[in-house]
């Protein structure tokens, strides 16, 4: 009956197994979550935000117990037993605990769930991933729509040339920055309404907000991005951000309080017994399917101690690439770079379940900026470019994905073709002194498609 407190009496012996089981498998996710905290987690505001958040945002029906996160759980985990990485073991680590949870205190909130994925380093990763296209798709429609409206405007890659002066779209305009903190407002709101109402979304309903959020972000940045062109207002200004946190206000979260009220009024219906849940509590310590627990256990505190980098695992046949007119070299982080007097090629393995580390990541850390980043044909193929500058050097930039077999600047493209066991794709990287040099590169080695 609703409002009944149930007492479970377990023999002591039994108890005692119990409650040494539940602590052993607690200990191991608890040293793997201090292991991944440490080596993997990129600590910033929006890993911070979410923390903050999480224990309004998490709600647990004590006593109703699920096997939903069962396929998952087993999934990931056997996927990081056969490719070891940090991003696959967190993964794994994710869906075990949650399991583990619900099948010992209670269900645990699906807002939780996307909570735990927009703070980790793996929703960075398909950020980065969809942030070049984006930009370039931003800068574009703003040209079209400037031109629809009268005002002559033209864009070229990421930048939008405005009577005679020129506006980059870099990576902040793109939305990423906002996109994360938008969507960890999304999950706020749908907690906060959900308290409010004593109703549930379901994990399709969820997504589907979640995806609302990413539009409403995009017609966003398409708006800051306009206002920033027209009145020429520049990186650095305040009036720079202050553009920014208005058109968030008004185009991402006052549409969203109303949507998740809404949604949650007209779509979803009341939870039987809300307060049932909060009543049902177990007195001793009682662990449903043990053995899945333990073997999952186990096999992700193996994970662990096998852990390597992607490119340990990708890069097998670095000694058989070879560039003729080159000298080579392989990092420790198992880039290969190839340098002559002329140009600088770096090629990094990347397999398809791998993160992009793109050119403007690497380059960026070494204290260069991106400047005219756009794509380009060269023998009928798309690559992307851009010009690195740092103080008086300048650079010229250019790369794609290349398996010998297929050249693509498409994630899904070669993301799919790897993923079907083809040959190692490479992030071919080609720097250059001057612009012809670069084409003169990059045409040689299209033409020689070794890789």
């Amino acid at each position: 009956m609703p409002g009944t407190i149930f007492n479970m009496q377990l023999p002591d012996t039994q108890a005692s197994s119990s409650r040494l089981l539940i602590n052993g498998c607690c200990l191991i996710y608890l040293i793997i979550g201090i292991k991944l905290l440490a080596i993997y987690f990129l600590w910033n505001a929006d890993v911070l935000l979410g923390l903050a958040l999480a224990p309004y945002i998490c709600r647990v029906k004590t006593g109703e117990f699920s096997m939903r996160y069962l396929l998952p759980a087993l999934l990931f985990t056997i996927t990081a037993l056969i490719f070891p990485v940090k991003t696959t073991l967190f993964v794994a680590l994710m869906f075990a605990v949650l399991l583990f949870f619900e099948n010992f205190k209670g269900k645990v909130s699906t807002v939780l769930f996307f909570l735990l994925l927009l703070i980790s380093p793996l929703f960075l990763y398909i950020s980065n991933a969809i942030s070049f296209p984006i930009r370039i798709w931003l800068s574009e429609m703003v040209a079209q729509i400037l031109n629809i409206c009268g005002v002559q405007a033209h864009a070229s890659g990421n930048i939008i040339e405005l009577n005679g002066a020129e506006f980059s779209v870099d990576q902040a305009c793109a939305g990423l920055h906002m996109l994360s903190m938008s969507l960890i407002i999304c999950l706020f709101a749908i907690a906060h309404s959900q308290r409010q109402t004593v109703k549930q979304l379901s994990f399709i309903q969820v997504t589907l907000l979640l995806c609302i959020t990413f539009v409403l972000n995009i017609v966003c940045n398409l708006c800051r991005i306009m206002l920033l062109v027209l009145f020429k207002i520049p990186a650095g200004n305040v009036f720079h951000d202050i553009a920014g946190v208005i058109c968030l206000l008004v185009y991402v979260i006052f549409p969203l309080l109303w949507l998740s009220q809404v949604y949650l009024k007209n779509s979803v219906k009341a939870e039987k017994n809300p307060q049932q849940y909060q009543l049902i509590r177990l007195e001793s310590y009682e662990l449903r399917y043990p053995v899945i627990h333990v073997a999952l256990a186990i096999t992700l505190i193996i994970s662990l101690f096998s852990l390597k980098t992607m490119d340990e695992l990708a890069n097998k046949n670095a000694e058989a690439v070879v560039l003729k007119g080159y000298h080579k070299q392989i990092l420790e982080s198992g880039v290969i770079k190839f340098e002559n007097a002329h140009a600088l090629v770096y090629l990094k393995p990347t397999p398809f379940y791998g993160p992009e580390h793109n050119p403007m990541i690497c380059w960026q850390g070494s204290g260069y900026n991106f400047a005219s980043i756009k794509t380009a044909v060269v023998n009928g193929r798309e690559i992307y470019s851009g010009v690195l500058t740092k103080g008086r050097d300048k650079i010229y930039s250019a790369w794609w994905f290349d398996n010998g077999k297929m050249q693509t600047v498409s994630q899904f493209k070669w993301r799919w073709e790897a993923a079907k066991g083809g040959k190692v794709f490479y992030l071919v990287n080609v720097n250059a002194v001057s612009e012809a040099g670069l084409k003169e590169v990059i045409d040689s080695l299209q033409r020689a498609g070794r890789f």
